[in-house]
């Protein structure tokens, strides 16, 4: 029978249903959203993971491939989705279960054309967007739209047939307030090291079975991972040029375009990194305006972290509004976080040689005052800083991985310690692309094909009597006054309905007595071991519910949800909802200790919110049908 099991994650016990499901909120695009933020509110491993890999999965590279996994990972929707060289889109849940069907997905026509890909894609609206990167070949067809379910092709579309041109940016998604959807991403025309013509696109996704393009920008120099950021109706960019292309997404039309080395005073090289923004009111801002930030360089040794105003009412550049930072030859997309801007840089000098590179923590008010650098343990950095911020302002942790033969990810602390890093592992091999957060695990892959998901699991799978976990029938009041109602076992299927957050099968009952309420009881085991702990440091506990509960004739739709406190029930969540599945959400913030019995128990309690009543005619019967329950315990 399938039980509960409950999951540690970094300094978080999850308490789950038998089967893993979906934790955590969506990293679907490259830097997460569409303006590259890079930044989560998900928790990620910040215990030292003791040289261990929670999961790995090797995926071939094909002969004479440039590098395995040179796009970031995305996870959408509970999954973690990579590409890999040669043209495979895979998909893997958080715990590294290898989907089955029509994954992995080819997107490539010739098997023998197969090379490197640098075209981080996007995630929303049921698919994954991808971009055929092409190196040095003739495509069929560029962009793909495949269902992030089935891993069929809903729709492609051929976007340029040049052999010299490559797609060579991450895809941004967007969806207007219209409704209509989006994607973005640019070319150029790579010669030696030498970028030459490129171009940028927008197609509307709206249909993925009949993507359209919308218009298309044509640049001289052609754009290397210079990812959009959208900024309300706007797409900004950088080139190889070092210009700045706003442009109105919906329309196509240019707004503003701006030599960055005349707005700085000196020749900023090339813009190779993608563009994010901020507007958060903490930072100093002209005008109220919000602030892009990008990097760039122009030797193999020297380039700089820039803020710049940017209008979002209108599109356009506030050149008087910025500041540079020397940090370096850098390629890493900023991110910003209370006050303060994470970006890495790297230096390569093939004559000495030197193989360096460094996490940087700027002020954002002016970009001089470096709170503080941190030299990374394995060589240069090229990605883009991923931030968790679950453990509270002043507390965050910053993940970036290291392009050097023995690269892998290090944790740095917001005070600029290293906390951990993943370099033993023989699967570790050049990572260039960076990492993707989401509920308590960090991703990211390699050349050598590798995909990691890193996390700081203790995972238990219940025996004996703490099998009895899940119980139901009625209770006679709302709640009851004692912790052992109702007392009949859920069922083996009634078990198995509830495993995973699935929102089709249910554990269900209703009452048979008059006067009183169908219910349901969960009763989560915390490991000996763990309770102490959780206990000791302020912990917290919180509960979620999702499932129906109703009255068959008339009254109240609806459900309370308990905890027991250790003397009587505790209301967490109330609501009095449709027929329709809903959830309630709550917890405990003091007293950790009450809530937990002698035996490592915690118990919470869903009650239907009307009685029972067969009369008058015809009988009114009180349900409740569970679809999924979860625990969280945080110190």
């Amino acid at each position: 029978m399938n039980k509960l099991k409950i999951l540690m994650v970094c300094l978080t016990l999850l308490l789950v249903a038998a089967v893993l499901p979906a934790l955590g909120s969506d990293w679907p695009q490259f830097q997460k959203d569409k303006v590259h933020s890079g930044v989560t509110g998900d928790s990620a491993p910040i215990a030292d993971p003791n040289s261990t890999i929670s999961w790995q999965h090797d995926h071939p590279v094909p002969s004479g491939g440039m590098g395995g996994i040179d796009e970031s990972p995305i996870v959408y929707n509970g999954s973690v989705y990579a590409v890999i060289a040669g043209g495979n889109l895979t998909k893997y849940s958080l715990d590294g279960t290898a989907a089955g069907g029509n994954w992995p997905v080819s997107f490539v026509t010739n098997p023998d054309d197969l090379d490197f890909q640098l075209a981080t894609p996007a995630a929303s609206n049921g698919h994954i967007f991808v971009v055929d990167t092409g190196y040095n070949r003739s495509l069929d067809y560029d962009l793909y739209a495949i269902d992030a379910t089935t891993g069929s092709v809903s729709g492609r579309v051929h976007v340029n047939n040049s052999t010299g041109i490559q797609f060579l940016t991450p895809v941004t998604y967007v969806e207007a307030s219209n409704g209509s959807k989006y994607v973005l991403f640019g070319s150029g025309n790579m010669s030696g090291w030498t970028m030459h013509e490129g171009e940028y696109y927008c197609y509307n996704v709206t249909d993925p079975a009949n993507m359209e393009i919308c218009w298309n920008y044509s640049s001289p120099t052609g754009h290397y991972w210079a990812g959009a950021a959208v900024i309300g109706d706007y797409a900004v960019f950088g080139d190889d040029a070092g210009n700045l292309v706003s442009i109105n997404y919906k329309t196509g039309a240019t707004v503003n375009v701006i030599d960055a080395s005349t707005v700085y005073g000196f020749d900023v090289g090339k813009i190779r990194s993608s563009v994010t923004y901020s507007d958060d009111e903490t930072a100093i801002f002209n005008n109220e305006t919000g602030r892009i930030y990008f990097t760039s360089f122009n030797s193999t040794v020297n380039g700089s972290c820039y803020a710049l105003g940017f209008n979002a009412s209108t599109g356009s550049f506030v050149e008087d509004d910025n500041w540079s930072s020397y940090i370096g030859c850098s390629t890493s997309t900023p991110a910003y976080y209370n006050g303060r801007i994470y970006v890495c840089n790297y230096t390569i000098d093939y004559s000495i040689p030197i193989y360096e590179g460094n996490l940087w923590c700027l002020n954002e008010s002016n970009g001089h005052d470096d709170i503080w650098s941190n030299p990374a343990s394995v060589g240069p950095v090229q990605s883009s800083p991923a931030v968790s911020t679950f453990y509270g302002p002043g507390n965050e942790y910053i993940y970036v991985t290291t392009n050097y033969p023995t690269g892998g990810i290090s944790c740095v602390d917001s005070d600029g310690t290293e906390v951990w890093n993943e370099t033993s592992s023989g699967s570790n091999l050049y990572s260039l692309a960076g990492a993707a957060i989401s509920g308590g695990w960090v991703f990211y892959g390699n050349d050598n094909g590798y995909l990691h998901g890193l996390a700081n699991y203790t995972r238990y799978d219940f025996n004996g009597s703490t099998d009895m976990w899940a119980y139901k029938y009625q209770v006679d009041t709302k709640p009851p006054s004692t912790a052992t109602d109702p007392a009949i076992e859920f069922s083996s299927a009634e078990y198995n309905a509830i495993k995973t957050d699935d929102d089709t099968t249910y554990a269900s009952s209703q009452t048979t007595t008059d006067s009183y309420y169908a219910a349901h009881r969960f009763v989560f085991k915390i490991d000996d071991n763990e309770e102490p702990w959780i206990i000791s440091n302020n912990g917290s506990i919180n509960v979620t519910w999702n499932g129906k509960a109703y009255y068959s004739v008339g009254g109240t739709n609806g459900a309370t949800l308990y905890i027991w406190n250790g003397t009587a029930y505790e209301s967490l969540d109330d609501d009095a909802n449709g027929v329709n599945e809903f959830s309630l959400i709550g917890g405990v913030t003091s007293n950790i200790g009450n809530y937990i019995d002698g035996s490592g128990n915690v118990t919470v309690l869903v009650v239907q919110k009307d009685e029972q009543s067969s009369t008058p005619p015809p009988a009114k019967v009180s349900h409740i049908k569970t679809d999924y329950v979860k625990l969280v315990a945080t110190p």
